[in-house]
């Protein structure tokens, strides 16, 4: 199955919604880190109720607006859900891990902090890599400045520096709140 389609069973493995109901939530949930189109949102839903992932629960009319259709995650939709959710994400596969992370609620702890260990030994490899990385550039030049084009590289090599840390911080962040069972 695709991203598009473990997304949408992540918002109906929290409550029954519509098409339009599930675009407003990864607008306002989802879209910082994951887009989806309308033109990607409703044959993905035709599809996930063919393959009978999800149901059409009821048709809800709201005076003169045409009905809509409220779907619901089946148990085949959920059980494949849970699947997605411990199953590895290729190294650096940010977007897809983040996406398993919205539905890690439904998993046990346990495994979610496996993987986020894994997932911060990643993060902080890399972190090395680019702290070396960025060293032996400006070693290279005893001033480096902005008409250079080590100035740009270093910039770059910089904020792949910042996110590591960072994704760093957020797995560890992440391991004490399931550890405490809150955030």
């Amino acid at each position: 199955m695709s991203s598009i389609q473990y997304v949408l069973l992540s918002l109906l493995a929290r409550e029954p919604l519509s098409g339009y109901d599930m675009k407003q939530q990864i607008n306002g949930r989802i879209s910082f880190f994951y887009k989806i189109s309308n033109n990607q949102l409703y044959p993905t839903l035709s599809k996930l109720e063919t393959e009978e992932y999800i149901r059409l629960q009821s048709h809800e009319r709201e005076s003169y607006r045409p009905a809509k259709k409220i779907y619901t995650i089946t148990d085949k939709g959920l059980d494949s859900l849970k699947a997605w959710v411990i199953s590895p994400s290729e190294p650096g596969a940010w977007d897809e891990f983040l996406l398993k992370q919205y539905s890690s609620w439904l998993v046990e702890p346990e495994v979610m902090i496996a993987q986020l260990v894994e997932r911060r030994k990643e993060h902080e490899a890399r972190l090395e890599e680019y702290t070396v990385k960025a060293a032996s550039l400006r070693g290279q030049e005893e001033r480096i400045e902005a008409g250079h084009p080590l100035f740009s590289s270093i910039g770059v090599i910089e904020m792949g520096i910042l996110f590591e840390r960072g994704y760093a911080d957020w797995c560890d962040k992440m391991i004490g709140w399931l550890r405490e069972n809150r955030i």
